[in-house]
């Protein structure tokens, strides 16, 4: 009907042009429309003027009154058409509103996503009941953190833990291959756990389906990402962003992601980026800083493996501790697929069996006191922790996440540098941000406690943290390679400013190859403090350490100038207020992009030694040897 009534005014507004000398008015086609078109022309517009304004109006524009009338009718039809479009627009605009909102209500009755949210919104000690199906029992359980994660496996495990409880069942025929008490265990695990681990994923799967159906009525442009926006956006950061995730839930959301990733669930992933959120699937790996032979100069696994810690140090203490115990295992990655069946079953069955008993952040931390210590300061709230594997020492600061640590940030007076832990050695001159400096301070003296004690002449310290960990890290690396730690390199992402030029001049003569900088296309902290305040002129901020950038699409750029980063800022913010309607300045500061980004400049650095390899050995006419050795490592 609307595009109806815009094609009958464009017809109008051509009558109008075509009939201005002698067309009163303008007849319609048909009756229905003649009140819509009963519009003055130009003919009428002209017998309403006197005639002496308008040879006025033609001899002061140099044209014909005829052309000058012909020009007023062209407008006055361009301008109704416009109003209609305008029109046209909004109830397109509002259908697409509506249809969002019938969408997203049909979406929220689903029993098994109302499931879902209950399990997201209400923390993970809500009680749920299902009917069991072969025998009619009512079964209630908690959805609660360590269930949901066995609940989320991949395929391949739980097809092994169902061959492997089926294998177990069958050997129960023999009454001595199988104690009676184990069997009874497998059994009360098979028909009661293993059917709510499956109810969970199903529950799951209809959430994750109905996310990716949105982005589908995006991407096939029914309705638009701010439009819908509204409706989903709670969902959205209840599981993308940080601070609304339930505490102590740190396992379940990494579990869920990497179900997300390995499940092929990419609409999802696509969906939450759209609004700022990288749903990046669990990086960490046993062989992390296994080997850190990495001398001063740089290297892109080295990065990454720090990025990793900076990370890492966001969630909650016990899955921080529960990492680093791995990272300082000799266990290897996918233990469980070199398990047997039967062996897999036993090992899931021993940890079910664990799970009432409660175990604290403290109590893992006692396993590897040696080599772990986490540092919390409730003052300044400033969060750390120290860990050594072999040689290497790793200090991970972390960053902004709470309303305590703007207060840290927002106190951009410049303030001399000072040292707390050993006040014999003389500081370095230069100020340096007072707020930065204050959180340093209140975990000085614990980490030189603790770097002295575990020091040895072949030690390698590594420091690194992201926003207000980053500043914390520069400033800390500037402190002990004062005091004669020496830092064997400071990576820091997304960092702001920490120091005048005095300050950054010196460091970079002692440490300028060893300190790297990430900022990824529009992060928005490195440019905070301004270089100049406007009220304090003579107090000048900078950057120190080597500049590491990540473009628009997430490429690393090694060596940047300001001619290639700006138009590549400004196509990055074009994009992102195209694709989400708001600027993309916060959204790239969050660290999963600096994982993800460095993840994939890592990959392309190995697929191109690979390629130079292989273009070396058929060269050396080595390369049928070659491909013989491989064969024969894989099959040892």
């Amino acid at each position: 009907m609307v595009m109806r009534r815009f094609l009958l005014i464009f017809a109008a507004s051509l009558c109008l042009t075509s009939g201005v000398a002698d067309q009163p008015t303008i007849a319609a086609a048909d009756t229905g429309s003649q009140a819509l078109l009963s519009l003055p022309s130009a003919g009428a517009i002209a017998q309403g003027m006197p005639r002496r304004v308008v040879n006025r109006l033609s001899r002061g524009m140099g044209v014909s009154p005829g052309l000058w009338l012909a020009s007023l009718s062209v407008a006055a039809g361009a301008l109704i058409a416009l109003f209609w479009l305008h029109l046209y627009q909004q109830q397109r605009h509002w259908q697409r509103v509506q249809l969002a909102r019938q969408e997203v209500k049909a979406f929220r009755q689903r029993p098994a996503v109302k499931k879902v949210l209950d399990i997201l919104d209400y923390e993970e000690y809500r009680t749920f009941y299902l009917t069991h199906p072969e025998d009619g029992r009512l079964i209630s359980f908690e959805a609660n953190d360590a269930r949901l994660r066995r609940a989320l496996r991949s395929h391949d495990q739980m097809v092994k833990m169902r061959n492997g409880l089926d294998e177990i069942k069958r050997l129960a025929t023999d009454a001595t291959a199988v104690p009676a008490k184990t069997l009874a265990l497998v059994e009360q695990y098979d028909q009661d756990e293993f059917w709510i681990e499956i109810t969970l994923r199903d529950w799951f799967d209809s959430f994750l389906g109905g996310l990716e159906y949105f982005e589908t009525l995006i991407e096939s442009g029914l309705v638009r990402p701010d439009e819908i926006k509204p409706f989903i956006i709670y969902w959205v950061r209840l599981i993308g962003d940080r601070r609304y995730r339930r505490k102590g839930g740190s396992g379940f959301y990494d579990k869920l992601f990497h179900y997300i990733h390995w499940s092929g669930y990419g609409r999802v992933q696509s969906l939450f980026e759209r609004y700022g959120f990288k749903l990046l699937p669990p990086p960490y790996s046993t062989h992390d800083f296994s080997d850190h032979t990495v001398d001063s100069s740089y290297d892109t696994q080295h990065a990454l493996c720090l990025a990793k810690a900076a990370y890492l140090v966001y969630e909650d203490r016990e899955y921080v501790a529960d990492i680093a115990r791995s990272w300082l295992s000799d266990d290897i990655d996918d233990r469980w697929q070199r398990l047997s069946n039967r062996q897999y079953v036993v090992e899931v069955i021993k940890a079910w069996l664990q799970e009432h008993e409660v175990i604290q952040a403290q109590d893992i931390e006692r396993t590897i006191r040696h080599n772990f210590i986490y540092l919390d300061m409730m003052i300044t709230n400033t969060q750390a922790f120290l860990f050594r594997k072999g040689d290497n020492l790793i200090l991970v600061f972390k960053g902004t996440q709470q309303l305590a640590d703007w207060k840290t940030n927002i106190k951009i007076r410049l303030r001399q540098f000072t040292l707390l832990a050993d006040q014999t050695v003389m500081p370095p001159r230069g100020r340096v941000h007072r707020g930065f400096l204050d959180g340093w301070q209140s975990v000085e003296k614990q980490v030189v406690y603790y770097l002295r004690r575990w020091w040895t002449p072949e030690t390698k310290l590594w420091v690194t943290g992201h926003s207000l960990g980053g500043a914390l890290a520069a400033i800390a690396t500037i402190s002990l390679e004062t005091q004669g730690f020496q830092v064997s390199g400071l990576y820091t992402f997304g960092q702001p400013r920490v120091a005048d030029w005095r300050m950054v001049n010196a460091m970079n003569r002692c440490l300028g190859d060893r300190l790297f900088r990430y900022v990824n296309n529009n992060d928005i902290v490195p440019l905070i403090p301004p270089q100049i305040i406007p009220w304090v002129p003579t107090r000048v901020y900078g950057h120190m350490g080597q500049f590491r950038y990540f473009n628009e699409s997430g490429r690393l750029r090694r060596q940047s100038v300001w001619g290639q980063r700006w138009p590549d800022r400004l196509w990055g913010l074009m994009r992102a207020m195209i694709t989400t309607g708001s600027p993309d300045a916060i959204d790239d500061h969050k660290m999963e992009f600096y994982v993800a980004n460095l993840q994939k400049a890592l990959d392309r650095e190995e697929e191109l030694a690979r390629l130079e390899r292989e273009k070396q050995l058929i060269s050396g006419g080595d390369f049928m040897e070659e491909m013989r050795e491989r064969r024969r490592r894989r099959r040892a």
